[in-house]
């Protein structure tokens, strides 16, 4: 258990952090007094900046590509197989999730597919539990996928999401709380049939990590991992447009906020309309919503992003976004 907290929280370009107590897991966090430096090595300890949650040591800055860069529009019908298994996950170094998952990880796969095409998913359960496969949008109700499918069995759904937009997937069993709390959930992305704008696009999604099964979440963090993106920063071009999918899957809190530093964004409200909402550098999330941010980077740097929620950025839920 942690004997001390440490907390630096800084903008990037502050002369210094300021400082606060708290170690997690009870050791000392790196580089604990120095100044930002926003073009300082991704690998360097981050303690000095933001939260000490270490992420697992064996995730390299390349281990969440594949759950954080979606795959390019795709053009016809999609067909998926995914499998839900049973299997420990390490989500912070030396901290193990005994996780529920959709094809072996947290978060899912992403699906992608455009408005008006058809989805097609075969889901297979090999758990010794009950669990499904439910999609948020409009489609068909006898394909909305909230029947459990026993251990050992297998479900086949076919529906046309709509509208565009952002949408979870998760599982919708009861207690759901405990489902999507060990790892049952990912994103849909469903495109207008009119392209948007060329962008880089990264998806982020919040989740919650119950480590000792009391119902609360200990630790916090975005694509499956506590401080990930505080120790990797995410990486982007700096001017070019930047498309965030951005989902809340935290289960047992009532809000949860994405807070971007020293730049702001366009706010897409689950990105079901082709103009923004609103333009901010904060939006709200509570369980289960999305949006879509569409921002620029006009220099390189770091800028940090984090939820309003202390407890959550505290545990695992900052992180930066690096231009280069």
């Amino acid at each position: 258990m942690p004997t001390r907290r440490e907390l630096l929280w800084g903008m990037a370009g502050a002369a210094a952090a300021m400082a606060a107590v708290s170690v997690g897991g009870g050791r000392r966090a790196r580089n604990g007094a120095g100044p930002l430096d926003p073009h300082a090595d991704s690998t360097a300890g981050h303690g000095a900046y933001g939260h000490s949650v270490e992420p697992p040591a064996a995730l390299g800055p390349l281990a969440l590509d594949a759950c954080t860069i979606p795959s390019q529009r795709t053009a016809g019908a999609v067909e998926r197989t995914i499998t839900i298994t049973q299997r420990a996950v390490e989500v912070a170094h030396d901290q193990t999730l005994d996780a529920w998952t959709f094809d072996g990880t947290i978060p899912g796969p992403i699906l992608r597919i455009t408005e008006g095409e058809s989805l097609r998913l075969t889901i297979r359960n090999l758990t010794a539990l009950p669990h499904n496969l439910h999609t948020h949008g409009a489609h068909d109700p006898t394909q909305d996928g909230w029947e459990p499918i026993p251990p050992g069995g297998a479900r086949t759904y076919t529906f046309a999401p709509r509208p565009a937009g952002l949408y979870p997937y998760h599982c919708d069993v009861m207690p759901s709380t405990q489902h999507l709390g060990r790892g049952l959930y990912g994103a849909l992305i469903v495109d207008p049939r009119r392209p948007r704008a060329e962008a880089e696009e990264r998806v982020m999604i919040l989740g919650g990590f119950d480590l000792d099964g009391d119902g609360r979440s200990d630790l916090y963090g975005w694509n499956g991992a506590a401080g990930f993106w505080a120790r990797h920063p995410l990486k982007v071009r700096a001017s070019a447009l930047v498309r965030l999918y951005v989902l809340n899957l935290v289960s047992d809190e009532p809000v949860a906020t994405f807070h971007l530093h020293a730049q702001t964004f366009d706010v897409f409200r689950s990105g079901t309309r082709a103009t923004p909402d609103e333009h901010s550098d904060v939006v709200p999330l509570t369980l289960g919503e999305r949006a879509i941010l569409e921002m620029r980077f006009p220099q390189p740097g770091r800028y940090m992003f984090h939820p309003h929620q202390a407890r959550m950025a505290e545990r695992g839920a900052m992180g930066w976004i690096a231009a280069v």
